[in-house]
């Protein structure tokens, strides 16, 4: 057994952590009319909550953040040495029809700064309308700029929205984009990963697989673990290159 596989059941709270990409995505506006100036606001907002996660004993994998968020990100984890926990981005989030060059942009920019690991969203406009081959070279442009930085890339495919053949049809397309992770949603929705999404994914994808979505807890992550495991005896490998969990709080509520 790899030192890594453990009892799905036995899972701690700070094991979970290890593979959880603790995310704070607000923009700006987010913090309009609250009499202040909302970038300051926000600017405090991230402090508070790098804060919180790096006093917290269940640290995160990565810490994902906005693209504007980055430099303060890895200037803040510089100075608390805090380096071991990887820095990802969102880029042009929630939006997946954004014109490719602005993502393969902002990807090059972000990576060039600090950013491990992206997370972007699936051309989804192109994809429904059955033009595949936009959505999958819009995807192949984001992961080979990632690629060229050393970065990972994790395609948001938006489970809830997707029937069962299109599920399979973008497992396949973010295979043949040379993504490194499926994520399961952008949490826009009214819910994100479930189990029966879990289980398609891992056996459509060849890559990693990112729970995420509303409705993903302290109730039923274990339950989506076990699901994402691929295996049939209660074990998961956790190994945040094949699993990961994409959250804002779950690390302090388990």
């Amino acid at each position: 057994m790899s030192d890594k596989l453990v009892l799905v059941d036995d899972l701690t709270a700070t094991q979970i952590a290890s593979i959880c990409d603790h995310s704070i995505l607000e923009t700006y506006t987010s913090f309009l009319g609250r009499g202040e100036d909302p970038r300051r606001l926000r600017e405090h907002s991230l402090i508070d909550f790098l804060d919180t996660t790096i006093q917290s004993e269940r640290a995160p994998y990565a810490i994902c953040v906005l693209p504007e968020c980055v430099p303060t990100l890895v200037e803040f984890l510089d100075e608390h040495d805090r380096n071991e926990i990887k820095v990802a981005s969102a880029i042009y989030f929630p939006y997946g029809s954004v014109a490719t060059e602005l993502k393969v942009s902002e990807t090059r920019a972000v990576t060039a700064y600090g950013a491990a690991e992206i997370d972007v969203v699936l051309n989804y406009e192109a994809f429904t309308s059955g033009d595949i081959d936009t959505a999958r070279d819009d995807a192949k442009a984001v992961a080979d700029a990632a690629h060229e930085n050393g970065a990972l890339a994790k395609l948001i495919i938006e489970t809830c929205l997707l029937a069962h053949d299109q599920l399979k049809a973008a497992c396949d397309l973010a295979d043949e984009a040379g993504a490194d992770f499926v994520k399961t949603s952008t949490g826009a929705w009214s819910y994100g990963a479930t189990i029966a999404d879990m289980i398609l994914i891992r056996e459509y994808f060849s890559g990693g697989v990112k729970i995420s979505g509303a409705g993903v807890g302290p109730r039923n992550i274990r339950d989506l673990l076990r699901a994402s495991a691929g295996r049939v005896d209660g074990y998961i490998d956790l190994n945040p290159a094949r699993i990961r969990i994409g959250e804002g709080g779950l690390i302090h509520s388990l």
